[in-house]
């Protein structure tokens, strides 16, 4: 299933997104990353 975050780049939205992941899903990252760091974005 596909999922979307919004403010994934973020500590929150970047935990999110992992735990997921871990989970089978696929997160559709969306950041402006005005705050965020693209480090956190899994690829």
């Amino acid at each position: 299933m596909n999922i979307l975050v919004t403010g994934g780049a973020g500590y929150i939205g970047s935990v999110v997104t992992e735990i997921l992941q871990r989970r089978g899903y696929k997160p559709f990252v969306v950041d402006n990353l005005s705050i965020g760091r693209r480090k956190y974005v899994p690829e």
